[in-house]
């Protein structure tokens, strides 16, 4: 006999709910971060590996980084485009905004196990990536691949807060993401 369900949302997170404010605190808190991480960086990399380097060109390579860092939330969100699409094989919606960049659709379902895949795809394939270049690279291009590093973990953030809320979830649940908020939702028996 073939089980027929029908689904109840039972948990939804938003993002842009007003009264959470998360995605502002979420902002403050990786610019913050990436900030101090980058400042620190740039200060031990040069005190501790580049004396004797000419000061100059150091400051255009982390003016670099900071550039690389203007453009990462594009390829970020390109990063999620291309796991949704080949864990489902539909496009997703990408938006770009003031406070946000986001991708997701409210008219695809996510099994568990796609939507591991899919959110924490950039995490992993931009830090495969990246810590190779910070050891391998010498020392005066440290910058270049150290500061989308940073804004790689620390822009993860939301990623890792979704996740988190999707991992407490039954094991047999649907989720939609619309980008800024998710709503998961389990089977029910139909009797």
């Amino acid at each position: 006999m073939k089980n027929v369900y029908e689904y109840k949302a039972v948990s939804r997170l938003n993002m842009l709910d007003p009264r959470l404010r998360l995605l502002h605190k979420l902002n403050t808190f990786a610019v913050i971060a990436i900030v101090l991480s980058c400042l620190i960086g740039a200060v031990l990399n040069y005190c501790l590996r580049m004396l004797g380097e000419a000061f100059g060109m150091y400051i255009v390579y982390i003016l670099c980084g900071v550039v690389l860092c203007l453009i990462y939330p594009y390829v970020h969100e390109y990063a999620h485009a291309f796991a949704i699409l080949i864990t489902t094989g539909k496009a997703p919606k990408i938006r770009f905004e003031k406070l946000a960049a986001y991708c997701g659709s409210p008219d695809i379902m996510f099994n568990k196990a796609q939507y591991f895949f899919g959110a924490s795809f950039p995490f992993i394939f931009y830090n495969a990536a990246l810590i190779p270049l910070c050891v391998l690279l010498p020392p005066i291009y440290f910058p270049l691949p150290f500061m989308p590093l940073m804004y790689n973990v620390f822009g993860s953030v939301a990623d890792f807060i979704m996740i988190i809320r999707v991992a407490r979830s039954p094991f047999r649940s649907i989720i939609v993401d619309g980008g800024t908020d998710i709503v998961i939702y389990i089977p029910v028996d139909k009797k």
